[in-house]
């Protein structure tokens, strides 16, 4: 009799805590993705609009005006931080050994032209707007593209070429219509874009056919930048630091740490948004933030944007726009195609048009094109 109850109590259970459908489960799981996602692209937005509007106010309101410093900052946190993570932790695997071959024949330089977009895009800040900055950044795939056409890992193509086109309009009508035009300024930001382009085509040119995480990337390529920042802060701002950049460090150190691991926190949130979304998320995502921060640079920092500005700047988007889908359907094989965009791996994304020169705010790849960031586990180490 009890044996017979407590099967009859069992059936009685299970028909009443039914298992949930798989169409349930599912649902629920999508619905948690779309959280993790929403969440992933909220957070990377306010961390990189963050680090913007913080070295702005390093630079202007608290008057640390030793751009390559700052930047030495930023690289070196991520060096060494990457290198904890690593070789330490083992955060991920190791695919790369760093020989004396490799440190010299790639890093080094790639580091190089990394260390220069860096100081050029910080040197910008001490003489134009966060708005008009970013307005500038529209050139960034004009000046990519024609560096890379020039050292034959790209080609022009006709949708290419009026999407470039329209950028190139849209920006030169924000850049008439700037209330502070300052010369310097815009030359430091043309400088770090065609550095950026420099750095892109040594990125095709010498890392191709390698598979990178974004932690193993900033392990390679971060202390050879943060190195080259180190030497120009001897040649060029060592007197001012000792006087000004130091004190002004050891009163406000929480501040200036900060900083410091900002750009490393900001690259590891890009690949947290490429893996709960997709790099055609993420760009239409940063080109939303980029006008956040044009917005609210004007209560922040006092910033003027004029109507000509907006109205150029609206076009440079909108040829932005234009340069994606161009990139998006151009056939395969006319130009050179990033590793990342041949294979369904998830991984870390070149995005063209703004970020780095948000390595002005730390960043040392954000927009890389020609490696592939593969953020799953891969071989091992092998000596290059």
């Amino acid at each position: 009799g009890f044996s017979a109850a407590a099967l009859a109590w069992r059936r009685g259970r299970g028909a009443a805590v039914a298992l949930p459908s798989r169409g349930a489960a599912e649902a629920e799981m999508s619905e948690f993705s779309v959280v993790r996602a929403v969440l992933s692209c909220l957070t990377w937005s306010i961390a990189s609009s963050g680090i913007i509007f913080l070295n702005k106010y390093i630079m202007d309101v608290d008057g640390f005006r030793f751009p390559m410093a700052l930047s030495c900052l930023g690289m070196t946190t991520s060096s060494f931080c990457s290198y904890v993570a690593v070789v330490h932790l083992k955060v991920v695997p190791q695919t790369v050994e760093i020989t004396r071959k490799f440190w010299f024949g790639r890093a080094l330089p790639i580091g190089i032209f990394g260390a220069l977009t860096l100081y050029f895009g910080n040197l910008a800040y001490l003489y134009i707007s966060v708005p008009f900055i970013q307005m500038l950044k529209g050139m960034t795939p004009v000046i990519t593209l024609l560096v890379g056409v020039l050292f034959g890992v790209d080609a022009f193509t006709t949708p290419l070429c009026a999407s470039l086109c329209v950028i190139g309009v849209g920006v030169a009508i924000s850049s008439y219509g700037e209330a502070a035009f300052v010369l310097a300024g815009f030359v430091a930001m043309l400088a770090a874009e065609t550095a950026e382009a420099g750095k892109v085509v040594l990125m095709q040119k010498l890392m191709s056919g390698m598979k990178l995480h974004v932690l193993e990337g900033l392990l390679c390529f971060a202390p050879p930048c943060a190195l080259a920042l180190a030497a120009g802060v001897l040649a060029l701002e060592l007197d001012g630091m000792l006087t000004v950049g130091l004190p002004k460090m050891a009163a406000r150190p929480l501040l200036y740490a900060t900083q410091g691991l900002m750009g490393f926190v900001v690259n590891l949130l890009i690949l947290s948004v490429i893996k709960n979304t997709s790099s055609v998320t993420f760009k239409v995502v940063s080109m939303m933030k980029n006008v956040a921060v044009v917005v609210g640079s004007i209560p922040l920092f006092g910033a003027d944007v004029t109507a000509l500005q907006a109205a150029g700047y609206t076009v440079s988007m909108g040829g932005f726009a234009l340069y994606q889908y161009a990139r998006a359907v151009q056939p395969q094989g006319a130009t050179h195609q990033p590793l990342k965009e041949k294979s369904a791996r998830k991984g870390y994304d070149d995005h063209l048009h703004d970020e780095l020169s948000d390595d002005a705010d730390g960043l040392l790849y954000e927009r890389e094109e020609g490696v592939g960031y593969d953020a799953e586990k891969g071989r091992g180490p092998a000596s290059v």
